[in-house]
């Protein structure tokens, strides 16, 4: 049925398309007559159509009715050329741009109806990113509108060789996504890979980019993300200009950006915008905190169960004296705390912003002093567990950050089973596995094995934006 072609008889394709669209109270209907004989009927969702654009139309209608009592479809042909999208002649066509906001136009005595360019966009404003804050740079994010979105990336490049092309995707082949990639910078089996694995994705109801990331990943069960997201235009077109592809999705203020690199992640935009000196300091403190995040609380537990005579003396004996009276082993301390932690996170970020602030304060300093009073745990533990999450804090994204708040767990687990020697087998595994990642082609791990000095240039540290410069423009040449 919903494959069927229209008849000529508009009334029975009006009431067929009613009945299949269902008994909605939001679904409106105007019927306007041409002439005795002839009319057009357009259907329209209330919520969704342009009531200004609509109201033209049926005046137009009206006024040139009253102008000519003989009239007939091409006296309003003008007008509706203007507005209509495209022609449809299926059911299943019709259900296709009605549920998207757009009317649809039918004539008695045709088998065509008109798909009308009058829905309604309904989009917040342009505001400050909330998850990829700088202390200096723009200010500025995308947003769900998939046009406007597009426009900000235009706007913001004065590059010719940037291209913008649309894929639809999912079963139906129905959800508006584009690529952007730089024509000569990016490479053409890259391009080639993303269309591939966008149209392979078997979904119906994409709602943001986030449900088509795992798609393009090649090793989905890995703890890393290989697909890199921002909200940033500015970071966006970095990437593009570095040859890699944008990818975004309408309705979602998030952009997604292949191949990925663990270097890639690791950086902020604020690195660039800083002096070098800032930023190669800043994005070594970066590393720094992830080893903290992943092994700090693992190496505490190690030292106090197994090798205590690795610790100064003085330090021991401290550690002793805070754990006198703590009946749980520091491997139980370690677990409720971050336990304890990571549901305060959960709760900040759930509740409203002031409240989920106060909640992740407060609720920290009295838990922590409660639980020491109480002897649940050491006040060496507190500190331990609160360096840490105060170093996960610095991760430049958060899922990558999630990440290492997870695989935490599990090295604090073999620290407790195999102590410090379990906590190295533990760190040389996640390297090979960080080795033997790839993200469409490209190594994960690279540049930080590469043998060739010119990719050191921006990885651990940056240097200055000339030699950077330079350095891009010699292996451009190449």
């Amino acid at each position: 049925m919903l494959d069927s072609k229209f008849q000529p008889n508009a009334d029975y394709t009006v009431q067929t398309f009613l009945d299949l669209v269902g008994q909605n109270t939001d679904v409106g209907s105007k019927k306007l007559w041409l002439s005795p004989t002839k009319y057009i009927c357009i259907i329209y969702l209330q919520g969704l159509v342009d009531g200004e654009k609509l109201d033209n139309l049926t005046q137009h209608i009206v006024e040139t009715k009253a102008k000519s009592e003989t009239q007939t479809i091409d006296d309003i042909d003008s007008f509706i050329s203007v507005i209509k999208d495209k022609e449809v002649y299926t059911y299943k066509q019709a259900i296709s741009c009605f549920f998207k906001g757009q009317p649809l136009l039918f004539i008695s005595e045709s088998t065509t109806a008109y798909s009308l360019n009058m829905s309604m966009t309904k989009q917040r404003s342009l505001s400050e990113p909330t998850t990829e804050k700088v202390v200096r740079g723009p200010k500025i994010a995308l947003i769900e509108n998939l046009d406007e979105n597009l426009g900000l990336l235009r706007q913001r490049s004065t590059e010719e060789e940037m291209v913008i092309e649309d894929i639809y995707i999912g079963n139906a082949k129905e959800h508006r996504t584009s690529i952007v990639f730089h024509n000569k910078h990016c490479q053409t089996h890259i391009v080639n890979q993303v269309r591939e694995k966008l149209l392979d994705i078997p979904l119906d109801n994409i709602q943001d980019s986030g449900m088509i990331e795992e798609f393009l990943e090649e090793a989905p069960y890995s703890p890393f993300p290989q697909v890199q997201n921002t909200e940033r235009p500015d970071r966006v077109l970095a990437a593009v200009n570095e040859g890699r592809v944008a990818i975004l999705v309408d309705g979602s203020p998030f952009a997604l950006l292949v191949p990925t690199t663990f270097d890639m992640i690791m950086k902020s935009p604020d690195d660039y915008y800083e002096r070098w000196i800032a930023g190669s300091l800043l994005r070594l403190l970066r590393y720094l905190s992830i080893f903290i995040t992943l092994f700090f609380s693992a190496i505490y537990i190690s030292l106090v169960s197994f090798n205590q005579g690795l610790l100064p003396t003085e330090l021991a004996i401290t550690i002793a004296a805070t754990r006198e009276n703590v009946p749980f082993s520091p491997f139980i301390e370690a677990v409720v705390m971050e336990v304890t932690l990571e549901l305060l996170r959960e709760a900040g970020l759930r509740l409203p912003t002031p409240v989920g602030q106060t909640v992740g304060l407060v609720g920290g300093v009295v838990i922590g002093q409660a639980a020491v009073e109480a002897h649940i745990v050491s006040s060496v533990m507190i500190i331990v567990v609160s360096v840490s999450a105060i170093a996960s804090f610095t991760v430049p994204q958060y899922g990558i950050g999630l990440s290492f708040r997870i695989l935490r767990f599990v090295s604090m687990m073999i620290a407790a089973i195999f102590g410090l020697y379990g906590v190295t087998m533990f760190f040389l595994v996640l390297v090979i596995h960080l080795t033997k990642l790839e993200s469409f082609g490209m190594a994960y791990f690279k540049p930080f094995f590469a043998l060739n000095k010119k990719a050191w240039k921006d990885s651990y540290v940056r240097l200055p934006n000339k030699s950077l410069k330079q350095s891009k423009n010699k292996s451009q040449q190449n």
